[in-house]
Formats: C-alpha cells, structure tokens, sequence
C-alpha cells in the first residue's frame, strides 16, 4: 500500500526581532544549538524530497540541520509555506498588537488575531490556511509514496495540521508548535494517520527535561 509521509519542521528560535511581531518579514534564527540539530538530523528521514519557506529562517533551519548530518534529496522553495502576512502591522510590538487586535474586537487567544481579518495590506489567517492546503495537495498530486520534510513555520504547521483532520482553520489553533519540533502527517488511500505532533529534540535528547517545563 502506498504511503506519502509528510514531515513538518518548525524553524530555529527567531533573534534580533526586539519583541515584534514578525509575521513573513525575513528575520534572522539561532542555529547554535548543534545538539538539538544533530538529534534533528537522525529524526529526518534519509534522502526525502526536501521544501521550504522562502523565507531565509527555514533555509537557514535547513541548512543547519544538513551540516549535523541531515542527508536531504530533491529541494524546492515553496512560497506556499511561508507564514501569514501581516502587513502593516508586522514590525508592531506584540502588546500593541493585542491592544489593537482587542480594540477592534479581532483578538484570538491563540494566535496573532481572528483567522478571518485581513490586515491592512496582509492576508488572513484563514487566506493562509488557504495556500498551505493547496501546496500539500501539489505535492500529494506528484509524489504519491515515500517522505518529504517541509521547513516552515508555526502557523503553516497548524494549517496542516487542520489538513490532516480535515478540520477548520481555527480549530488546531490551540496547537503550540515549539522551534524546531517535528510533526508528522502519513497518508495512505485518502485516509490520513498522525503519527505525532511537537516532537522536540531536545526532548528526545533528555527526556527528563521535560519534567522541568511549567
């Protein structure tokens, strides 16, 4: 029976955005970690057909992940993967955005605002959720079995996970998506099965850490 594996990389912990909101503005990651890179690296599966963002923290996610031993096949950019545009309030400090998003009665608990408002000169959550469906149904259209790893980012990953429920954009919401945790999605005939969701490799790396988390 033909299986297509589909796993989701989050990027590397976003640095030098001074607590903004960065949305898809191209802001720079913290590769240093090459522990958690090198567990990373003997998650992934060998030679697997390879896609990112094109935005550069998932490239850079990527490339980090190669050098601690990641052996990757085929790579594509995939703009499709790319996080929710913002517009004209990417850049704004995270509180002010809650002030706004409050003011105007479009605050989400868990996530930046309501899935279905656009920001002024961005896109909506759910117009995300939109382009992320249409970029796996691509590649479940030209690759029907074996693995392919998607760097990407949190919002794009609660996105498919939505896909692999077949669920409501604002329903897998309250998903937390840690950096640089797996996610893996295995579909067979149409039918999808989750094999797992936010596997860390710090975690696999010391498990007892987790004990730690508050």
């Amino acid at each position: 029976m033909a299986e297509l594996r589909f796993w989701w990389v989050r990027h590397a912990t976003v640095i030098g955005n001074n607590g903004c909101c960065y949305g898809n503005n191209d802001v720079d990651c913290d590769v240093s970690d090459r522990e958690s890179f090198q567990v990373l690296a003997k998650i992934l599966p060998k030679n697997a057909d390879v896609y990112s963002s094109h935005l550069k923290r998932t490239i850079k996610t990527m490339e980090a992940t190669i050098k601690e031993g990641f052996v990757s096949g085929k790579y594509t950019l995939e703009k499709g993967f790319g996080e929710q545009n913002l517009g004209d309030w990417q850049g704004m400090k995270y509180e002010k955005l809650e002030e706004k998003t409050k003011e105007l009665g479009i605050f989400h608990p868990n996530w930046l605002l309501k899935t279905s408002y656009t920001p002024p000169n961005g896109e909506s959550y759910d117009n995300l959720s939109e382009r992320v469906c249409r970029s796996i149904q691509r590649i479940q259209e030209m690759k029907k079995e074996g693995d392919v790893v998607i760097f990407s980012h949190g919002g794009p990953i609660k996105a498919a996970i939505g896909y692999a429920l077949g669920a409501l954009p604002n329903t897998t919401l309250p998903f937390w998506i840690d950096n640089l945790a797996v996610s893996r999605f295995d579909y067979s005939d149409g039918v999808c099965r989750v094999r797992f969701v936010n596997l860390l490799p710090k975690i696999i790396a010391n498990p007892f850490s987790i004990c730690h988390e508050v």
